[in-house]
């Protein structure tokens, strides 16, 4: 067992038991979560991640995320709507008309999806689902983070970490268009 403990102005401390699985208690300010899982891309398959735990959502799904060029990923968003989960996502606006966005795919399924309206970059790539988990790192929803680039993601549950990213999630959403 590996304990540490950083203080910093946020007061963060970070507690890591090391088992099988990688378990980890992160404490900012008031809110706590549980680290569940981590994702590097190329060695693994983060998609397949992603999408179990999409998969998982009963109520929602919300999506902020730079770049979304996967087939896999906006198939399995398109699935959850399909079966009545609210889904919402927002993509970086130079981001939408590149090659292979699924910006006019998941419209087109009537999935909720809007342009960012920050004038400089939504560089946010994060999913948080039923207020209960967060999926969020520097992993773009695109093939070439699964297939090419070093990319990571960090799966985190809890309610109050989950509740700061809708949160986030929702004043995204209120300035896109």
């Amino acid at each position: 067992i590996k304990t540490t403990s950083i203080t910093t102005t946020n007061q963060i401390t970070t507690t890591t038991t090391i088992h099988e699985t990688h378990t980890t208690t992160i404490l900012i300010g008031e809110a706590p979560g549980i680290v569940n899982n981590v994702c590097f891309s190329r060695p693994e398959r983060c998609d397949a991640l992603i999408a179990e735990l999409l998969g998982s959502a009963k109520h929602y799904a919300y999506v902020a995320v730079y770049s979304f060029t996967s087939d896999f990923l906006a198939d399995a968003l398109i699935e959850l709507k399909n079966r009545g989960v609210d889904v919402k996502v927002v993509i970086e606006e130079q981001q939408v008309n590149v090659k292979g966005s699924e910006y006019m795919r998941l419209k087109n399924a009537g999935v909720d999806v809007k342009i960012d309206g920050n004038s400089d970059l939504m560089h946010h790539k994060f999913v948080v689902i039923d207020d209960q988990l967060v999926i969020t790192g520097s992993y773009n929803w695109s093939m070439a983070a699964e297939d090419r680039n070093d990319e990571n993601l960090v799966v985190i549950s809890g309610e109050e970490v989950a509740m700061l990213f809708r949160a986030e999630f929702e004043r995204v959403w209120s300035e896109a268009k």
